[in-house]
């Protein structure tokens, strides 16, 4: 190879703190993303890093806060277990259950702190026993593992935060305690009520938008396994087995996915990870995630650069691995468009060619050739500066700003113009696409670079 044209093929997502300026001039050749968690970050402080984030093509990503049910108000500050507690008297909610969950439900305070089993429902109270006792506060956020609410999925304070991401062509949108396709839905028809087109990732992490994965895969963008919240709803042993789930459903789906939370924790405070962090992050590789995300460990932490190099380089070491250890995707509807995917990776596996180009004005080819994990670089040359920034967190895809391609003549044209910088002659290269104009994928060529 002329040059190293990617040497990481699985995309590393950071989440926004106070040291972000630092980290961006440090290490934003390594990143791919960056989250905005509107659960703390303030819209009057963002627009500062807008700029940067452009200036170097890095993906933007709104995790938007949700409606997440917490403790309104309490007149008790701890519970010992064996206690009854009432909710909707010593403990009110920000939204009252009581026609959602029946007797024998459990209620869980503090990320699960506090355990509750319901013992009876009367006169619009709802009655429980600790099971789990614990300190409880206002604002503590509760789960309700074993009931469907019918609260709303947006807050009001997200239609302000999805305004600021329409404004400023954030490249992802991130919605909170997905529970089903309409949820999807619902978002979408407030992005189009105020003119934007922005790619919804659903994060899993309610039993029940478990139980929907497959559903929520086919009607959002993107999936994100948030282990956090599904590690309280879920028995915490079944999180590996289930993020295996996740993965393979949304890969089926040809759906990019963000395997996030405590991936390095322990270098919140430390410089060094602990190993079965190590063994965290490539098991994620091999299980299928496109990208892989930091939180606390970039937003609070004391060694944002070096978690943000130890994730990058176990990575790239992990990836050599991937055709032992990793799967290969079997995508689960059938089209043209896939049909050329699996026709092009059935080339690169007989012909093992030096690249795989694939012109793209939405990035929908490169996404789905993505999905078989080919050894070599995808290269997604395109016009389209947002579709650039998306592909920045598909798997194995290095986006290249490129001219437009209004033919087939075009499109190879300008393949075999990119593929001179970066390879020798005497190669091969494979080119996929479809002109401009066209909707599906309908090119594949084997080509020797001269």
């Amino acid at each position: 190879m002329k040059n190293n044209i990617f040497n990481r093929k699985t995309k590393i997502l950071i989440t926004m703190g106070p040291s972000i300026e630092r980290v961006l001039e440090k290490s934003a050749n390594i990143i791919d993303g960056v989250r905005f968690n509107m659960s703390h970050a303030k819209i009057e402080e963002m627009d500062k890093y807008m700029e940067i984030l452009n200036k170097n093509n890095i993906a933007k990503l709104m995790d938007l806060k949700g409606n997440k049910l917490r403790i309104k108000t309490t007149n008790i500050s701890s519970i010992k277990a064996g206690e009854t507690v009432i909710i909707g008297k010593d403990v009110i909610l920000s939204h009252h259950p009581v026609n959602e969950v029946e007797i024998g439900h459990f209620i869980l305070i503090n990320d699960g702190k506090v355990k509750l089993k319901i013992d009876n429902i009367k006169d619009n109270l709802i009655y429980a026993t600790a099971i789990v006792g614990g300190e409880i506060k206002q604002g503590n956020g509760i789960n309700t593992p074993d009931s469907s609410l019918k609260m709303p999925i947006i807050a009001i304070e997200d239609i302000e935060h999805i305004k600021y991401a329409i404004k400023h062509d954030f490249e992802y949108i991130a919605l909170s305690f997905v529970r089903n396709k309409n949820d999807i839905i619902n978002l979408k028809n407030i992005l189009q009520e105020y003119n934007g087109n922005i790619p919804i990732i659903a994060k899993i992490e309610t039993k029940e938008g478990l139980k929907n994965i497959e559903e929520i895969s086919i009607y959002a963008d993107g999936i994100m396994v948030a282990r956090g919240d599904l590690g309280v709803e879920i028995p915490i042993e079944n999180i590996p087995v289930k993020q295996k789930e996740i993965i393979r459903t949304a890969n089926k789906h040809g759906k990019i996915v963000i395997t996030a939370t405590q991936m390095l924790d322990s270098m919140v405070n430390n410089p060094y990870p602990t190993r079965a962090e190590l063994t965290d992050i490539a098991n994620a590789i091999y299980d299928g995630t496109d990208c892989i995300m930091l939180s606390n460990e970039t937003s609070i932490g004391k060694y944002p650069i070096e978690a943000i190099k130890v994730m990058d380089n176990v990575a790239k070491i992990s990836e050599k691995d991937i055709d032992k250890f990793g799967r290969k995707t079997k995508l689960g509807s059938c089209s043209t468009s896939i049909g050329i995917a699996y026709a092009t990776y059935a080339l690169f596996e007989q012909l093992r060619p030096k690249i795989i180009l694939t012109p793209t004005w939405s990035g929908s080819s490169a996404k789905l050739i993505s999905k078989f994990k080919p050894s070599i670089p995808i290269i997604a040359p395109t016009p389209n500066i947002k579709t650039f920034r998306k592909l920045r967190l598909v798997w194995g895809v290095t986006p290249v700003l490129s001219d437009e391609v209004h033919s087939i003549d075009d499109i190879l044209n300008l393949s075999k113009e990119i593929a001179k910088k970066y390879i020798d002659t005497g190669t091969y290269i494979i080119t996929l696409g479809h002109p401009i104009g066209m909707k599906k994928t309908n090119l594949i060529k084997v080509e020797t670079i001269e």
